[in-house]
C-alpha cells in the first residue's frame, strides 16, 4: 500500500510526473512496483475500485485532480454511477 500511496502523492506534487502517467501509465506504475488489481484500477482510473482497494481517499482525489479528470466524472465514478 506504501507505494500505491507514494504514487498517488507524487503524481499530486508532480506536474511532469501526472503528464507522463497520462500519456504512458505502465513504465511509471513499474517503476513503483504496482501490479495486480491495484495496478489495473490505476491504469484505467478506477477511483471506486481504488476506495475499496483502500487506498485514501484524499489521495485518491487530489490525484484525480491532478490528472486533469472532471469532477464530476469522478464524483460519478465514487458514486458507482458510472465506471
Amino acid at each position: 500500500m506504501y507505494s500505491l500511496h507514494k504514487l498517488l502523492w507524487d503524481i499530486r506534487k508532480d506536474p511532469d510526473l501526472a503528464d507522463r502517467y497520462r500519456a504512458d501509465p505502465d513504465p511509471i506504475l513499474d517503476s513503483y512496483g504496482i501490479s495486480g488489481e491495484d495496478r489495473t484500477a490505476m491504469r484505467e482510473l478506477d477511483f471506486k475500485a481504488m476506495y475499496e482497494r483502500g487506498f485514501n481517499p484524499y489521495l485518491i482525489y487530489f490525484c484525480a485532480i491532478q490528472l486533469k479528470v472532471d469532477r464530476a466524472d469522478y464524483y460519478a465514478q465514487i458514486r458507482g454511477e458510472k465506471n
